[in-house]
């Protein structure tokens, strides 16, 4: 009896150096969950630095779509930013909102990542991408050797149904990552979206009514929510005894992604087994890029 409680008390602690120094976040996607999800950031930065960290965040916004009139009602856009960039519109309001230097690139994020120009470290990375494609791309990028990302926060959702996971790439040094089991990734939680053969769940819309026939008004918004006091209870607290939760607004119910061996099995994921299978990844990021 005593074990059990003791594996039910496991808990994932942040590493110290990111209570140190700035955290270096990359946001991919500001859509309907990314432009909420950079406005939570800006938040939270300012309520990590009133805790007390002594710099807070540092957000980098990618996303190479315009705003189109579908998005108008929807995201946080307005019929002043039709035909804009998505990310600089966003990151140019928080900045002048909140005085911030944070920075928008109005690109895909693999191009970011394969030009020789840049480096892909990240202590963060946000993905808020709407379809299948983007998120295979990413699983990519984040377990090459090449590049170090600490965390790989994901928000994924359908008409009434979300999921939120912060995982650990398994690519990720040592030094990069925090205390306990490493923390498994939605593709490893959920492997379906890694395959390329099922139909893609997100199609472009032409008109709020068609956008709002396939996808619920707020669980952009409720999806977000979670995302945020995730990561405002790692940064506040240090540690975490569930980093995701799965969403259904239809039933109003909502369940945690627990810190807990048990719990990632009934996923299908356990650690021995990712190690050892190395993911045989095509270059479907250089493809896209190219």
């Amino acid at each position: 009896m005593q074990d059990i409680r003791l594996e039910a008390l496991v808990e994932h602690l942040i590493h110290p150096k990111l209570l140190e120094r700035r955290v270096a976040v990359h946001l991919v996607g500001v859509g309907g969950n990314g432009a909420q999800m950079a406005a939570c950031l800006a938040r939270l930065d300012i309520a990590m630095r009133a805790l007390g960290h002594p710099l807070g965040l540092h957000v980098k916004a990618f996303d190479a779509d315009r705003v189109s009139e579908a998005n108008v009602g929807r995201q946080l856009y307005s019929a002043a930013d039709i035909g804009k960039h998505k990310a600089l519109v966003t990151i140019h309001r928080l900045n002048q909102f909140y005085g911030l230097d944070w920075e928008a690139y109005p690109m895909r994020y693999e191009e970011f990542v394969l030009g020789q120009r840049y480096s892909a470290s990240a202590d963060l990375l946000v993905s808020c991408v709407d379809s299948r494609s983007a998120r295979q791309v990413l699983h990519q990028l984040a377990w090459r050797d090449a590049n170090h990302y600490g965390y790989w926060l994901d928000l994924g959702n359908t008409e009434s149904t979300a999921q939120v996971v912060l995982g650990e790439p398994q690519s990720s040094a040592a030094s990069w990552q925090g205390q306990g089991p490493r923390l498994p990734c939605v593709t490893e939680l959920f492997p379906e979206l890694l395959d390329a053969a099922a139909p893609e769940d997100n199609q472009p819309s032409c008109s709020v009514r068609m956008s709002l026939a396939s996808q619920g008004l707020f669980v952009n918004d409720v999806a977000v929510r979670y995302a945020a006091q995730l990561l405002y209870e790692l940064f506040s607290k240090g540690r975490l005894s569930a980093h995701g939760v799965v969403i259904n607004l239809e039933s109003k119910r909502s369940g945690p992604i627990e810190v807990d061996r048990r719990t990632w099995a009934r996923f299908g994921f356990s650690h021995e087994d990712a190690e050892r299978q190395e993911p045989e990844l095509e270059s479907v990021a250089e493809e896209c890029a190219a």
